[in-house]
């Protein structure tokens, strides 16, 4: 990591990704760096991607070739030091190469290439030979690739060849926010019992986010612990199927499902009133909800995906399973509840992701960029 007072050469910094809304990990890291990048010498700007609502197979591709060849227009002798690309995998990856080559080629750019989540290599392995040259080729014309976990620069490296560095940035949290508060206080606030063992967990109503598996485990949960709560904050296409599982199931009074958008001060109060934060997910890169818990103070119980195991790295921070099986999930629950956790240890912990920090490191390797002939 990069020290607080390191001083860098700065430059001019395009970002290619999304904004919030909504408030997606990879839209709240290019408004985070856009925010603070400033204060590390850089300038930025960002040419926005997605977000453009709902669309489909025939329109949305011409929506980002449109939004493509109007960043090639408004760019056109205004050439920045660095063009970083924000993608993943599959369409996003495959949408985002124009912006590379533009960059490289017609700007004479150095580009940042940023894959975010953990399925790259798995859309890599299954593409065609072409797709597969092409993906190549746009990591060749990359002077830096970043991914969000230390055990994907091996994987990454092997694909893009000798050409491009390699490195690892994970995401991050505010940590003005998301910080130790009384329990107590926060469950007085939302109106929850104090007594009760309370389990929270954040994000889109989606299949990859697990939280069928998770209903499966509750069940089991709920008969070791009658005062149990799990309160699920989100919203998405399984809202409807996720209130008939949990009727079927007959966890209507020990699961609570709160749709409604919280600012990020509300989702702190809410992981602050949690015993323990729960992250079910079938496949992740580095979840923004996993950082902020931590930053609160509180054990995070997840599943082996992505670069979480890279996060939480001792059972002092929390428990790990493997994505997809209910019942190991509720075994690490409930041990998760039976422990005692060291709050201010786990905070200590989040602070190296902090947004602040991260920035520092990101200008770190634009110096190095900026640097390399």
């Amino acid at each position: 990591m990069a020290a607080d007072v390191e001083r860098h050469r700065g430059g001019r910094v395009v970002m290619i990704g999304p904004l919030p809304p909504p408030n997606g990990g990879v839209a709240n890291f290019v408004r985070n760096m856009m925010e603070r990048l400033p204060s590390e010498g850089f300038e930025v700007t960002v040419h926005r991607t997605g977000g453009f609502g709902a669309s489909n197979a025939v329109v949305q591709p011409i929506r980002d070739l449109t939004a493509a060849l109007r960043f090639v227009l408004r760019s056109r002798g205004d050439r920045a030091d660095i063009t970083h690309v924000h993608t993943s995998s599959y369409y996003s990856f495959l949408r985002n190469i124009p912006y590379v080559l533009w960059a490289r080629h017609g700007l004479g750019s150095k580009v940042a290439l940023h894959i975010h989540g953990g399925m790259f290599v798995e859309f890599y392995d299954r593409a065609s030979p072409l797709v597969r040259s092409v993906v190549r080729m746009a990591l060749g014309r990359s002077g830096t690739v970043i991914v969000t976990s230390p055990s994907w620069i091996g994987p990454i490296t092997r694909i893009a060849g000798e050409g491009p560095e390699v490195i690892s940035l994970p995401n991050g949290f505010d940590s003005k926010v998301f910080r130790p508060m009384d329990k107590g206080d926060a469950r007085e606030e939302l109106g929850m019992p104090r007594g009760s063992k309370v389990l929270v967990t954040v994000g889109y109503l989606e299949p990859v986010k697990g939280h069928a598996h998770l209903m499966e485990a509750m069940v089991k949960v709920a008969s070791h612990h009658e005062d149990i709560l799990l309160y699920i904050l989100g919203d998405g296409s399984l809202r409807r199927q996720l209130q008939d599982r949990i009727g079927q199931l007959g966890l209507e009074k020990v699961v609570r499902l709160v749709t409604e958008p919280f600012p990020s001060s509300g989702i702190a109060r809410w992981m602050s009133a949690a015993d323990v934060f729960v992250l079910p997910s079938l496949g992740e890169g580095n979840p923004t909800v996993m950082f902020e818990c931590l930053g609160c103070g509180r054990p995070f119980v997840g599943t082996e995906v992505g670069g979480v195991p890279d996060v939480i790295c001792s059972d002092r921070l929390g428990l790990l399973c493997p994505p997809g099986d209910a019942e190991a999930l509720a075994a690490a629950i409930d041990e998760a509840l039976e422990r005692e956790w060291d709050a201010a240890e786990i905070a200590a912990h989040a602070l190296r992701y902090s947004w602040d920090r991260l920035a520092s490191d990101l200008a770190s390797a634009y110096d190095r960029m900026i640097e390399r002939a």
